[in-house]
């Protein structure tokens, strides 16, 4: 005959089945609060490397003089970014176009062939240009008007408005940035080109006394560029990226632009320079899971060599 078990019996086994759920779903829970910490420092981490690799990639085309600060998205002051306060918000700078020097024209999808020249080769005939007419050879000037249209939005056709650089020390004050138009001290402002197979030239302005010497190198810009921290909260701020504007045309940074959330829950963006060199901290914040009002932070670092 079976024997049945007794009420001590019964409750120890239910004592210790107790005992072992807890231990379980204590090791479980930290397992979870393991893993959601670990997962969360991984989304803060991307962010910043993301939002900092994305700058440090755009910066790393800023043409020398152009690079300032200003103090915030609603205050409009200025200064070079070597001599700007700490407390000055706003980065902002003038690239020269990379993505037509470095295009490649892939209309024909099915017989593609790598070009030999770029949309616009960074050379200048002397002897063939004047002050308001630059001859570039190797450059297809048809292909660049094609290029700026999209990346402009249309906004830029035939090269109009886009602004030619030759080596020199520029300064800040004289390209446009204090909201008046530029060219009178160091930017030439394309009028139209020549779309010559043998000899291209880029046509600039001659109402703009801009007094440069040509020289045999030059670099072509059709943006600004600045990043702007917007939206703050308590969870921080937004950082956005501006561009498509020309200060040398009188156009600013806070004005409708085309804009991209570089990222979400910043809590630090800091940029200085020294020497040769720009510095770009950036740091944000996570929460840990839904609900959960607890966060993590991460901060990181990135230099520009210039």
């Amino acid at each position: 005959m079976k024997r049945a078990f007794t009420l001590i019996e019964v409750i120890l086994t239910m004592v210790i089945l107790s005992i072992v759920s807890y231990v379980a779903s204590s090791l479980i829970a930290k397992t979870y609060i393991g893993y959601n910490r670990v997962n969360t420092l991984h989304k803060a981490n991307l962010k910043v490397e993301l939002a900092l690799n994305n700058i440090a990639n755009r910066l790393s085309y800023a043409i020398a003089g152009t690079i300032v600060k200003r103090r915030s998205a609603t205050d409009s002051s200025i200064a070079s970014i070597s001599t700007a306060p700490f407390n000055y918000e706003v980065l902002e700078w003038i690239g020269y176009d990379i993505d037509g020097f470095e295009a490649q024209d892939r209309s024909n999808t099915i017989n593609f062939i790598p070009k030999q020249t770029p949309a616009w080769s960074g050379f200048c005939n002397i002897d063939k240009s004047s002050a308001y007419s630059i001859a570039t050879p190797g450059s297809d000037l048809n292909f660049e008007a094609d290029i700026i249209k999209r990346l402009s939005n249309g906004s830029i056709v035939n090269l109009e408005g886009m602004a030619i650089f030759f080596p020199d020390n520029y300064s800040y004050r004289d390209i446009g940035y204090s909201g008046t138009t530029g060219g009178t001290f160091g930017i030439g402002i394309v009028k139209s080109f020549t779309p010559s197979l043998t000899l291209p030239k880029l046509n600039l302005d001659n109402t703009k006394n801009w007094k440069k010497r040509v020289t045999e190198h030059y670099k072509l810009a059709w943006s600004a560029y600045s990043i702007v921290p917007i939206n703050n909260s308590n969870d921080g701020f937004d950082l956005e990226l501006r561009y498509n504007y020309r200060p040398w045309m009188g156009e600013q940074y806070n004005t409708t632009r085309n804009r991209a959330l570089l990222a979400t829950n910043v809590t630090v963006f800091k940029t200085y320079a020294t020497e040769n060199r720009i510095h770009i901290k950036l740091c944000v914040k996570e929460r840990l899971g839904f609900g959960n009002n607890n966060t993590t932070s991460i901060c990181k670092e990135k230099v520009v060599f210039k």
